[in-house]
């Protein structure tokens, strides 16, 4: 089995979507590793507790077992803030662990994409180790990229 359908199987059809949009902010999934799955877990479907954190969608995608990535996502059309996205991208990663069969290897990486200003000092709370999200007991910087970017830019090593 892989992660694209331990992940469609797991979620409901509904939340399944093919666009990554909140408000003004879009990421492009031109280009995204395909087969892929991504799902809006705001929908009201998702199997979340509405008032707990999380992202606001979750990829999952690659042709080979070995090159799957899995990328909780945070969108906002605002300034990147550490305060704002580190709980959502985390308890993103936590939904993904849950979904995930352990013996299905994937490659990780939390995305967040804003639309206003990234204030220097903003910037390097982000490299701050702290600020780091954990899946699977290891732990992976979040990669910023801006509202328009297409996907596959934040998952290029």
């Amino acid at each position: 089995m892989t992660a694209v359908k331990a992940i469609m199987e797991g979620t409901d059809p509904r939340c399944h979507t093919s666009s990554c949009r909140d408000g003004r902010c879009t990421l492009s999934m031109e280009n995204a590793p395909k087969p892929m799955a991504l799902i809006n877990l705001e929908h009201e479907a998702a199997s979340v507790d509405p008032d707990a954190p999380r992202s606001d969608f979750l990829f999952v995608g690659g042709r080979t077992p070995d090159a799957e990535w899995v990328s909780p996502i945070e969108l906002t059309a605002g300034s990147a803030r550490v305060s704002k996205f580190l709980p959502q991208l985390r308890a993103g990663a936590e939904i993904a662990s849950k979904l995930i069969p352990r013996h299905i290897q994937v490659r990780f990486r939390p995305v967040a994409a804003y639309g206003g200003e990234l204030r220097r000092s903003e910037r390097d709370n982000f490299l701050k180790k702290a600020n780091y999200v954990t899946f699977r007991n290891n732990t992976t910087q979040v990669k910023l990229i801006r509202c328009g970017s297409p996907l596959s830019k934040a998952l290029s090593d």
